[in-house]
């Protein structure tokens, strides 16, 4: 049985409030892909290097791993619309000093912002997903999960080449400006979400950091519904990392292609996604979502073994387009199940700091799943790594299947109700 309401409620995005918080992400997400253009490309110019760029990049992932948990506490403490505003002007002030960079011996300076940037990116990411609950009503979970998730592909759209043009016309100084700007737009954006206050009193005196810290986890570990999603998202996370270093191989062994074959396809994934996203309300009156979750998990895998094994029949590159274009639809799809999955099954004055183990653990499998990819490619052909990846995927999707039933399991008994400005009219 679907677990959305009748068509009593509207879209969430004829609602105020949650209208603001779709656009504080998407202006953050413009910022982010903005920067993950710029700046690796801005260290290449200056040093001619592939390691010292590729490293920069490996910066945008290892700082959530210790930043991440330090929102979920903050996030069930403190009021998170003013957090996410306080992330914001952080933001954009610690991408200032790029304005010193002007050659070799301020490298040091692009590491350290780039690394702060990404932390801070994750933070904002854990805090809003913690926050969506409090402003939709939970049959509405889903939908605003996967409208929300559009943003990853607006913001690589409008952000992408917005990074890479500023860089060409005005230096760095230019790419500042650029995504200073959306950051400061995001303030008065969150800071006007109303009802939304600390989910728990300070913790007194006598509490241990680490205890706060932890809680996550274990709430996680006394839910079946949360131990089976985190079981379906670690496999994910590996199958992403693994992605991340055999698409470079895919497009170059197996297609003979290069660096803007590589970029055509990766960035047409993003047309899939706003097609996937726009479809999302339509789905999820149909499916509840753990069926997201399994049922898009499938199609993902299943996509994508027909992409990894086409190219024994063609390397033409307009079918990959199509292809890569389909395969876009299914990620929003799985992101908007999990994360609704999550929310609902973990009680209010938790979701911080559960939202920001689960983003945790992703972050690091993914760079554990990029680390076997390398391992694995000098004793697997490329082929035989993109199937396995495939059948990670499609493990996952039946765990999904098998563990993730039922559509009320796990469910907190007091969900948290949205503000009177965000109810549908």
């Amino acid at each position: 049985m679907s677990s959305q309401a009748g068509p009593a409620l509207t879209h969430p995005l004829r609602q105020p409030t949650f209208l603001r918080l779709w656009a504080a992400s998407f202006f953050t997400e413009v910022t982010r892909w903005g920067l993950l253009i710029a700046v690796p490309l801005y260290a290449l110019s200056l040093t001619g290097s592939a390691l010292i760029t590729s490293t920069v990049a490996m910066l945008g992932l290892l700082p959530s791993l210790v930043l991440t948990p330090l929102a979920g506490i903050f996030a069930d403490r403190w009021n998170p619309a003013r957090f996410l505003a306080g992330l914001a002007i952080t933001r954009a002030v610690l991408l200032l000093p790029l304005l010193l960079v002007q050659d070799t011996r301020h490298l040091w300076i692009l590491y350290l912002v780039a690394a702060a940037e990404a932390g801070l990116t994750a933070m904002f990411e854990s805090v809003k997903n913690a926050l969506l609950p409090t402003v939709v009503a939970p049959a509405q979970l889903v939908t605003a999960n996967a409208t929300i998730s559009l943003n990853s592909n607006l913001g690589r759209l409008v952000g992408s080449p917005l990074g890479g043009l500023m860089l060409t016309w005005a230096g760095i100084n230019g790419v500042v400006a650029a995504v200073v700007a959306p950051l400061v737009l995001t303030v008065p954006l969150v800071m006007t979400i109303s009802g939304t206050r600390s989910a728990s009193p300070p913790p007194g005196p006598g509490t241990a950091f680490w205890r706060e810290s932890v809680a996550g986890l274990r709430t996680i570990w006394a839910s079946g519904r949360l131990r089976a999603v985190t079981i379906v998202v670690s496999l994910m996370s590996v199958a992403q990392g693994m992605f991340v270093i055999l698409f470079l191989l895919f497009v170059t062994d197996l297609l003979g292609g290069g660096e803007s074959e590589a970029g055509l396809l990766r960035g047409v994934q993003a047309v899939g996604g706003l097609i996937g996203g726009a479809l999302a309300g339509v789905i999820a009156r149909r499916l509840n979502m753990n069926q997201f979750v399994s049922h898009g998990l499938m199609i993902f895998a299943l996509i994508s073994l027909v992409i990894w094994n086409s190219a024994l029949l063609t390397t033409a590159l307009w079918v990959y387009v199509g292809l890569f274009i389909l395969a876009g639809a299914p990620g929003v799809w799985i992101m908007a199940g999990w994360l609704s999955v999550v929310q609902r099954a973990t009680p209010a004055d938790l979701r911080g700091r559960v939202m920001s183990s689960f983003l945790a653990l992703s972050d690091g499998l993914q760079a554990l799943g990029m680390l076997l990819a390398g391992v694995l490619v000098g004793f697997i052909p490329t082929l035989g790594l993109l199937d396995l990846q495939a059948a990670i995927l499609f493990l996952a999707s039946v765990l999904a299947w098998r563990t993730l039933t039922g559509d009320r399991a796990d469910v907190p008994a007091e969900v948290v109700q949205p503000s009177e400005e965000s109810r549908p009219a």
